[in-house]
């Protein structure tokens, strides 16, 4: 899960930072974006793997020069694309885009191409003092790099004056060919992330299942021909193309969250042309999805415990003033938006469980958000879900009555990347998994163990498993 865009920037300025005094990074991985609470999403943890060997890479060889890269792959790293301004206004001055081309199947380059969107801004020191260019990830998987980078603060000026600071929309998100599912069916994205996390009757179950299938169904329909293309190790590929096509020898990389396992995975493949490394929020890479899943889990009930022990100390909090029952009042609230849901001032929306719960989460990450969400909660308590709605929306990336495709890509690299085989279908996951999840994680554990049904029935195979990173 990724936290809100301010939180992101406050923790990547410190993390950049780190660009200027520290060496190579090595196996490192991070907790990705969870499935949207009320969504069936995929491995709702950080669910990446490292590739296993060449069972997981197309190519087994590591290219750490021009002359090493195979004749068939050539054309891509030779290619010289045209930088030009950027069509968005959000860019500000100095920024340049431009379309770079890759193989949709780096193992056989004549099944086609597919193509990633990049944006770059020339360093602003003295270039006798410039190290190279520094690609970042925001996380996700499915988080758009390339208005991250553009946000002015997310690196320092320290760093900016040493690096050309480039932003890149991973393949399938964003402006890069992207995958869609539901993303562009308001109504049915809607649906999607406002389902049951919890089900309990059949009929619950029954209604997750559908939306579980629908979102597999529409991608297979929408984005058939990219679909089994866009896991982790050919991104990781796809960076050194822009490696090589930025003209620099080494990579310069700030990953955080999902984006510390595509760096990861990154130097796995080609650790003669990795530089230095920020890998910000890992996690062991060999862990299975269920024990990500787990600890995310164990995670998200730590903060909602610290964040009811706070309420309960502040005036007017919606919980209680009493620390031993703050958590129970907000799990049951939540609990009973599902049959009761709040109106809003949107229109006629209104939140239920699903976009509670999610609402909740996106504010977990940084305390300094805790006194809004209690605001929230005490409007939402007295029948106004508005500020509960705007919290949910942010997180599920709903802007104007439309998503961006980042939940269609989260599902869609996580499927490839680390399938749940303990979660093959709606029987499993309730008579095995969310038995197992709730002994382990009794506040969210029953939400992550559904969290793998979309990959239960997912058109595409899954390519690599949980491995070490070399």
């Amino acid at each position: 899960m990724n936290p809100s865009p301010t939180a992101r920037r406050a923790l990547a300025v410190v993390a950049a930072s780190l660009l200027l005094t520290t060496g190579c990074g090595g196996s490192s991985h991070a907790s990705q974006k969870p499935s949207t609470p009320g969504g069936r999403g995929a491995s709702g943890s950080a669910s990446a793997d490292a590739p296993t060997g060449a069972s997981a890479a197309p190519r087994s060889t590591t290219m750490s020069a021009a002359d090493a890269v195979p004749a068939d792959l050539q054309q891509f790293y030779s290619q010289q694309p045209k930088w030009a301004s950027c069509t968005s206004d959000s860019s500000g001055p100095g920024w340049t885009c431009a379309k770079i081309t890759v193989p949709l199947d780096y193992s056989d380059p004549a099944k086609g191409t597919t193509y990633i969107m990049a944006t770059r801004k020339a360093a602003t020191g003295p270039a006798s003092q410039r190290v190279g260019s520094l690609l970042l990830n925001p996380g996700g998987p499915g988080g758009a790099g390339i208005a991250y980078a553009q946000d002015p603060s997310v690196v320092t000026k320290n760093v900016a004056a040493h690096y050309d600071i480039v932003g890149f929309d991973p393949r399938g998100v964003g402006q890069s060919d992207p995958v869609r599912c539901l993303s562009d069916d308001t109504a049915a994205m809607d649906e999607f992330v406002s389902a049951d996390p919890m089900p309990r009757t059949d009929a619950q179950v029954a209604e997750v299942v559908k939306e579980s299938q629908a979102i597999g169904k529409a991608c297979e329909q929408k984005s058939g021909r990219i679909l089994p293309y866009i896991g982790t190790p050919n991104a990781a590929r796809d960076m050194d193309v822009l490696r090589a096509v930025l003209g620099d020898q080494k990579l310069y990389y700030l990953g955080k969250s999902y984006g510390t396992y595509l760096g990861a995975v990154y130097a796995g493949l080609f650790p003669q042309n990795t530089g230095r490394l920020v890998l910000d929020g890992a996690i062991d890479p060999t862990l299975t999805a269920k024990q990500m899943n787990i600890a995310q889990a164990q995670g998200f009930e730590k903060l909602i415990r610290e964040f009811a022990a706070d309420c309960v100390t502040q005036s007017g909090c919606p919980l209680g003033t009493d620390g031993n029952t703050a958590v129970d009042k907000l799990m049951t609230y939540l609990q009973s938006l599902q049959d009761h849901p709040v109106p809003t001032h949107d229109g006629n929306r209104t939140v239920n469980y699903g976009l509670g719960l999610t609402a909740v989460l996106q504010v977990m990450y940084v305390p300094q958000y805790w006194g809004d969400l209690r605001d929230a909660l005490s409007a939402a308590m007295n029948g106004d879900g508005t500020r509960l709605l705007q919290w949910a929306d942010l997180y599920n990336d709903r802007t104007n009555g439309t998503y961006d495709n980042q939940t269609d890509a989260n599902i869609a690299i996580n499927c490839l990347d680390r399938p749940d085989p303990d979660a093959e279908n709606a029987q499993q996951i309730e008579n095995k998994e969310v038995p197992d999840y709730k002994t382990q994680a009794p506040l969210l554990g029953e939400m992550l163990a559904w969290a793998d049904l979309s990959c239960a029935t997912w058109p595409v195979k899954p390519q690599t498993q949980p491995a070490p990173i070399t």
